[in-house]
């Protein structure tokens, strides 16, 4: 009843590519959602930063952009903005959150094409290990 190692081998093959090929697919299952309905995989700052005039105002109008990774800061003001509106203040919000929901369905399309990609590698190695193992 010693399995030889070869059998050993492929068994173990077809396991790890089932793993992968179902984590993909998860991936891609999520991108397809995302890449369908932007707004519901923006990121959470995004997000609340367009919902109001004054969410977005804030962050045009002096908070400060942090760029790096934190042991080398790099501070950005946001240049100063001249006074606007209330409607042209929407009309920029709006604007900028067509333009983050377009990102956002860019984002999912490269991770689904990412996702499908790694599953098509997963199937021909599972099929082709899983010939060493299949009961003769």
């Amino acid at each position: 009843m010693k399995k030889p190692i070869i059998e050993i081998y492929a068994l173990l093959v077809c396991f790890i590519t089932v793993a992968c090929a179902s984590i993909w697919l998860a991936i891609g299952f999520y991108a397809v959602i995302g890449a369908a309905k932007p707004d519901i995989t923006i990121s959470g700052w995004a997000y609340q930063m367009h919902q109001s005039n004054q969410q977005f105002q804030k962050s045009l109008l002096g908070e400060p952009i942090f760029l790096g990774p934190p042991s080398a800061i790099e501070v950005k003001k946001p240049e100063p903005v001249k006074h606007l509106s209330d409607e042209e203040i929407a009309e920029k919000r709006l604007a900028s959150y067509q333009i983050e929901l377009q990102s956002e369905v860019r984002k999912n399309q490269q991770s689904l094409i990412k996702s499908l990609i790694a599953v098509f590698i997963c199937l021909p190695l599972f099929f082709v290990h899983w010939r060493f193992v299949k009961p003769k």
